[in-house]
């Protein structure tokens, strides 16, 4: 019964986009209509109804939460969780200076951390509702939510950015949409500079684009439909297609750490990393 009741919530906030979810024109009205004193708590509650987001409230952990104290306490988890990304692994990438894309943002957990660390970012997403919500949660001075159209993309230059930075997006999209994405990138990026991807690879759970689209049955195309994809792709399949767009000095590294012990699912995933030829 609840995957049946996830499906309609996911699907009653999708755009006209596949796979665009919170992009539904409720959404947006929603949260431009309610008193400025409760926007943070509707912004929340709007993230609950996507499939990124917000998704274990069974945890023991939220024992005896209300609904909107569960979903502070796990606003606060994403929060301290990109933190730990950033200090813990990503720091490494960016310099004070730099102006820095973060694409596929979601609702700004880790641009808000980016920008108390570099100099401008701008953060982008398909979802208009989603970047709605990070507006109200993740805004920082030196942050600036745009659409990943390209309208959105218009609003800065071509060629400004020193580092671009997708994480927990790739994985996510289709190869088509994925080969869209490297154009954009690449043509945001400096020449000379860097990009930075988070990868997911095949494993049990992660199949490939054409696993997922071979299912025929009733409940794999509505999953195809309403669901989260879930695509794994091999290293080479991810260097052929970033290279293929302009990109050079490819690298895919694995994700180290006594830290990440709790997250057993680091295990098949990468941070690739390529470099905007001068």
């Amino acid at each position: 019964m609840r995957k049946i009741l996830n499906i309609v919530k996911w699907g009653s906030t999708l755009g006209s986009e596949p796979q665009n979810f919170l992009d539904a024109g409720w959404i947006r009205q929603v949260l431009s209509r309610v008193p400025e004193s409760k926007k943070r708590i509707w912004a929340l509650r709007m993230l609950s109804l996507s499939p990124h987001y917000f998704l274990s409230p069974d945890d023991p952990a939220y024992s005896g939460m209300s609904n909107d104290e569960y979903l502070e306490a796990t606003f606060k988890e994403c929060v301290d969780s990109r933190v730990n990304l950033y200090d813990r692994l990503l720091h490494r990438y960016f310099r004070e200076t730099d102006t820095v894309v973060d694409y596929g943002c979601g609702p700004g957990f880790l641009a808000r951390v980016l920008a108390r660390n570099v100099k401008d970012v701008y953060a982008c997403d398909i979802s208009e509702g989603v970047l709605a919500c990070a507006r109200i949660l993740n805004a920082a001075p030196n942050l600036k939510y745009v659409a990943a159209t390209e309208k959105g993309l218009a609003t800065f230059p071509d060629q400004s950015a020193d580092v671009i930075v997708s994480f927990a997006m790739i994985q996510h999209i289709s190869d088509e949409i994925f080969d869209r994405v490297l154009a954009n990138m690449h043509r945001k990026l400096k020449p000379g500079g860097r990009l930075i991807l988070h990868i997911q690879l095949i494993d049990d759970v992660w199949r490939t684009e054409d696993d997922w689209r071979s299912d025929n049955t009733v409940a794999g195309k509505i999953k195809f439909r309403y669901g989260l994809h879930c695509f794994g792709r091999t290293e080479n399949r991810h260097v052929e297609m970033v290279g293929a767009k302009g990109f050079n000095n490819i690298e895919i590294s694995k994700i180290d750490g006594d830290w990440l012990e709790a997250f057993p699912e680091i295990a098949s995933q990468r941070i690739l990393t390529a470099d905007k030829p001068i």
